[in-house]
């Protein structure tokens, strides 16, 4: 990840040279300059948003499997947290242009990259949540029938093939199966954003005159063109690819490629800026609170495509941006918030993967729950989704499989405390039992699993690092 240079400024000079110097000093030989500290390119502004989206999406989801359908106030809410899913596609385009903006793109390169950063992680969660799913329906039976004859295997592969190209195992993997498609027609936008320098305002209008089009389209009865055919079949899994996503992405690619205007520009109208994004949140609430009130249902009320809403998704995107720039300019290296930050960013995309794992485990014990006030109920629920999940993520960053699980590489077995993580790991497996024998919680199981995973990592850990000072001996 990459942020704005943070050059070292050079002293003022003297007004005169009675000011410093002496003439003796001011004829002596110079000295050689220190050499300048390398500039610090992370996008510290990027990581504040892209941990609030993904504390955003884990309570939409949240949101979605508790409150009722009839809830206005948990419609609202719901509504502005849709934004969740524009903010990621123009995180990506931002970021990759950022990356490559005055850098060659080697295209074989930059697939093999990126594809096995996030590819990787794709399948190997697609295929556990393919069996996850089939388990929670069917049990240890549920899954012997998926292998039980031919027939029965060519099914299961034929929709595990579909799960991959769709990115439908489970209700949130289409953001990576989404993500793949930006990566594949990334180097020609870059192409096309390099070779159209000064029209990119007007690619912007085009590309969201076209966005606008379609959204109004999606939330409407198909045309007959697309009731039939190959085109039916884009269009039923349209919101699985990048089409209905494409302003949003472009827009991050502009905003990139114009980086040091585009950072001036957000800083210098700041508060402007968020002072218009709350007027648009609020115009947006109140045209969703008319609409409910004269029968509209909340579930198209808020449908993430319905074009009106979209201003108050790009003006959420906005304060946030803004916001970051407040946490870039004051960030203190070293500190609490800032080593919470750089932690979060790194976990981020393994906790946007394991959380619908997380809250699905919650979800039976959220449902014996439902006659409890609803707001606490959710609030407690997300809470517990989120600690189950850090647990999960940080398990799997200790473990062997933390590539292909969160896309980054294991923690340095070096730098891990064997000693700590298989006493947390012990706790964790006894809370895991306790929780699934006395209180027949399902999620216990899950505890213990990870439980398990952390101490046998743990395990490892522990025999590499005494043979490493074994062998130092």
């Amino acid at each position: 990840m990459v942020t704005q240079d943070q050059q070292t400024q050079p002293p003022e000079p003297p007004q005169n040279p009675d000011e410093t110097d002496s003439v003796a000093t001011r004829f002596a030989t110079p000295v050689e300059a220190a050499p300048q500290k390398p500039r610090d390119k992370h996008l510290y502004q990027i990581d504040f948003v892209r941990l609030v989206t993904f504390a955003a999406v884990i309570l939409d989801h949240v949101l979605l499997g508790i409150a009722t359908g009839t809830d206005v106030g948990a419609g609202a809410l719901g509504l502005l947290l849709r934004y969740t899913r524009y903010s990621f596609f123009a995180l990506t385009g931002f970021v990759l242009t950022y990356q490559y903006r005055d850098r060659e793109l080697k295209p074989l390169t930059f697939w093999r990259r990126r594809y096995k950063l996030i590819g990787l992680p794709f399948v190997v969660w697609s295929l556990f949540y393919w069996v996850y799913g089939h388990y929670r329906a069917g049990g240890m039976t549920g899954l012997g029938d998926l292998v039980d004859s031919p027939d029965s295997v060519a099914t299961s592969l034929k929709s595990i093939g579909y799960d991959l190209v769709t990115g439908n195992a489970w209700y949130h993997l289409y953001f990576l199966s989404v993500s793949m498609q930006i990566y594949a027609v990334f180097p020609l936008v870059l192409i096309v954003l390099r070779k159209t320098w000064g029209y990119h305002r007007y690619l912007l209008l085009v590309s969201f005159a076209a966005q606008a089009t379609l959204m109004y389209m999606m939330v409407r009865p198909p045309l007959d063109f697309f009731t039939h055919g190959p085109q039916q079949t884009l269009w039923t899994h349209l919101v699985a690819t990048i089409l209905p996503y494409q302003f949003f992405v472009f827009a991050g690619c502009v905003a990139a490629m114009h980086y040091p205007a585009f950072q001036r520009f957000m800083i210098r109208w700041r508060l402007p800026l968020i002072a218009g994004a709350f007027v648009v949140i609020a115009i947006t609430l109140l045209y969703y609170l008319h609409e409910t009130n004269i029968g509209e249902t909340i579930f198209r009320a808020t449908n993430v495509f319905m074009l009106h809403n979209t201003f108050a998704y790009i003006a959420i995107i906005i304060i946030l941006y803004c916001l970051g720039t407040v946490w870039q300019d004051r960030r203190t290296k070293g500190s609490i918030p800032d080593n919470f930050m750089r932690t979060a960013a790194d976990r981020s995309f393994g906790i946007y993967l394991a959380h619908a794992l997380a809250l699905s485990e919650l979800m039976p014990i959220i449902a014996e729950h439902r006659d409890l006030p609803t707001w606490p109920l959710i609030l407690v629920a997300y809470v517990g989704t989120v600690a189950v999940t850090i647990f999960i993520v940080e398990v799997l960053r200790r473990s062997p499989i933390s590539l292909i699980t969160t896309g980054r590489s294991t923690i340095d077995w070096r730098t891990q405390n064997a000693g700590r993580s298989i006493a947390v790991a012990t706790v964790a497996i006894a809370l895991g039992v306790l929780l699934r024998v006395v209180f027949t919680a399902l999620v216990g199981d899950l505890i213990v699993a990870t439980g398990a995973l952390l101490l046998a990592s743990a395990c490892l850990v522990f025999w590499r690092q005494r043979r490493a000072a074994t062998a130092a001996l």
